[in-house]
């Protein structure tokens, strides 16, 4: 009876699509399942935890041979650990290396008493082997958005180069300020884009890094004798899709250009201050200055200028609030917007998964 129920337990077993090895409370296999078989290659009773790496040829994911006492089923048996869904490679005998992922457990009778070990395992070389080029392919794909954003960069480069040349031949001094805020917004579209190498992304931008330095650069060009200082106050994290921080860069700078050329007229100095906040989904930007105050705050239709229009602009394309305050002690401008939520991007997912765990991702498959 007792012969009948044993072989019973071995069909069972071998019915599995999973592998199952046993041990008993030394460590010596006792059973082996038709899927424990295949995976290995070879099905070996007998042994101790010392030599499983040598009997079945067990490595690390880098390619190392196993220590004996760190095998999955070897930490059961000797430490009655718990150990879930640990990886290793197996090399057959017809030389082929396989990828392994198991959980192995002590076995308790009734009395708490410790009387075998058992591993149960899958084949997961396919499915690492399809994960590893996908991964290869998202990364071309990463490599090439880099490259496109590099060569948009070098372009709105040479484009500004080209606005530059004619200015000093051009008298009018109208047509050469014109010319030289043309230059100053590409060149804010051109930093937006070196932002991104520096985040190491390819569609968002830093936004609190990044716009300190083009205000101060916007404020260097036109303080005369640094006449007019700034202060800039950073709150939080602004990391914004690319499009967004585009708008969001060139409104901003406008904001500090138009301080810079009309809040301190008759003034031999003046302050500009910004804040960039982001609390919460809320994010809050302000440009102020302790000039003279404006005339007309809200500019008729044929008075608007290029910088409202961008100003409006970003309104529209962030949903952006705009306030403004003025008076004889200066004016503010108040930009208020949720922040866009996060898209899901299961590349960049998979490619800081992979950077986080070089274990079984990064590792080659031999013979596979």
């Amino acid at each position: 009876m007792l012969s009948s129920l044993e072989g019973f337990k071995s069909v069972v077993l071998d019915q599995l699509g999973e592998g199952v090895i046993v041990a008993d409370a030394d460590g010596c296999i006792i059973s082996v399942n038709r899927a424990a078989e295949l995976i290995h290659g070879r099905a070996m009773l007998g042994g101790e935890p010392a030599s499983y790496t040598e009997d079945y040829e067990l490595l690390t994911m880098d390619g190392d041979t196993y220590p004996p006492g760190e095998l999955p089923l070897a930490r059961a048996v000797l430490r009655g650990e718990h150990v879930v869904e640990e990886p290793w490679k197996i090399r057959r005998p017809d030389g082929s290396v396989v990828i392994a992922v198991g959980t192995a457990r002590p076995i308790i009778d009734a009395e708490g008493k410790q009387i075998g070990s058992v591993l149960t395992l899958r084949d997961d070389t396919r499915r690492v082997q399809a994960e590893q080029d996908l991964l290869k392919a998202i990364e071309m794909k990463e490599l090439l958005l880099f490259e496109v954003n590099h060569r948009v960069r070098n372009s709105l480069q040479i484009v500004a180069s080209l606005i530059a040349l004619p200015m000093k031949r051009i008298d009018d001094e109208i047509a050469r300020e014109t010319l030289a805020l043309t230059r100053q917004r590409i060149e804010v579209i051109t930093a937006t884009h070196r932002s991104l190498y520096e985040l190491g992304t390819h569609d968002h931008v830093d936004c609190a890094t990044l716009l300190p330095d083009l205000c101060a650069a916007v404020v260097q060009t036109y303080s005369v004798n640094d006449h007019i200082q700034m202060s800039c106050e950073v709150r939080g994290e602004i990391v914004l899709p690319v499009s967004k921080a585009v708008s969001v860069c060139l409104a901003v700078t406008e904001l500090v250009t138009n301080a810079c050329k009309y809040a301190f007229a008759g003034r031999k100095e003046g302050m500009v201050r910004v804040l960039l906040e982001h609390t919460g989904d809320v994010v809050r930007i302000e440009v102020e200055d302790n000039g003279v105050g404006m005339l007309d705050p809200v500019p008729h239709a044929k008075q608007r200028g290029i910088g409202t229009i961008l100003v409006d602009s970003l309104a529209q394309s962030v949903g952006a609030v705009v306030e403004v305050e003025t008076g004889e002690s200066g004016t503010r401008f108040t930009i208020t917007f949720s922040r866009p939520a996060e898209e899901r991007d299961f590349s960049s997912s998979l490619i800081a998964n992979r950077r986080r765990t070089a274990g079984m991702a990064a590792a080659p498959i031999e013979g596979a």
